[in-house]
């Protein structure tokens, strides 16, 4: 049916070196390799960002279009992240951070990974003021996962997270003593070269709410 088509573009930029420049995603969407966390609450954006790069360290700096986000924006409001990592030999550190200027909140967020064994071990934190457009599922969380190379096509990354303060009051403050955690397990397979599966099955117990359990099966092109 003609009246059904339509193109989604997932990202359109411009970049030339450091510049970048258009509507593509966030730092803050370079979460840990499973899919069990949650880490960030919007990764893509409007932007116009920098980025300094010296040998195995960087630092960047963002300005982010809010429009169209759930944080009770009703015009073109900014949001202004950062961030600033490197890798020191096997491990990888990396700090983000977001400032909503329309919510005058903010968070941060440092993931750390290291190759240990057969397979590379994640560590992750974060931390919001309160309702932000960057994070906002919990006043802090940790999160941790360990991605084991099966075989050169196989990988398997347990994961787990646990959530401080939940709830949040008609100001965007978080409040009370609500927790929560969640588990699971990533399996990625590759099928050929440039084709692969992933499939997710996290468990998700969360005070004074129903346990849920959740996952995907989801067929990956490269191109």
């Amino acid at each position: 049916n003609s009246s059904n088509r339509g193109v989604n573009v997932d990202q359109a930029f411009i970049e030339l070196g450091g510049l970048k420049v258009g509507y593509f995603y966030n730092w803050w969407d370079d979460g840990l390799s499973g899919e069990t966390d949650v880490l960030a609450n919007n990764s893509i954006f409007n932007s116009i960002r920098y980025t300094f790069t010296a040998g195995a360290f960087y630092a960047g700096l963002s300005v982010d279009e809010l429009e169209s986000l759930n944080t009770t924006i009703t015009n073109n409001n900014v949001g202004i992240s950062g961030i600033i990592g490197g890798a020191f030999g096997p491990a990888k550190v990396a700090l983000v951070g977001g400032y909503d200027t329309d919510r005058e909140e903010g968070a941060a967020r440092v993931i750390a990974t290291a190759e240990l064994g057969p397979g590379t071990l994640g560590l992750a934190a974060v931390w919001a003021s309160g309702a932000n457009a960057y994070y906002n599922a919990s006043e802090w969380a940790v999160a941790a996962e360990y991605a084991v190379k099966v075989t050169d096509r196989f990988k398997i990354t347990p994961g787990a997270q646990y959530f401080w303060t939940l709830d949040q009051n008609r100001f965007g403050d978080f409040t009370g003593n609500r927790d929560g955690w969640k588990a699971g397990l990533t399996f990625d397979y590759q099928l050929a070269t440039n084709l692969s599966t992933k499939v997710a099955v996290n468990y998700q117990d969360f005070d004074n709410q129903q346990e849920q359990w959740t996952g995907f099966v989801r067929l990956q092109r490269a191109f």
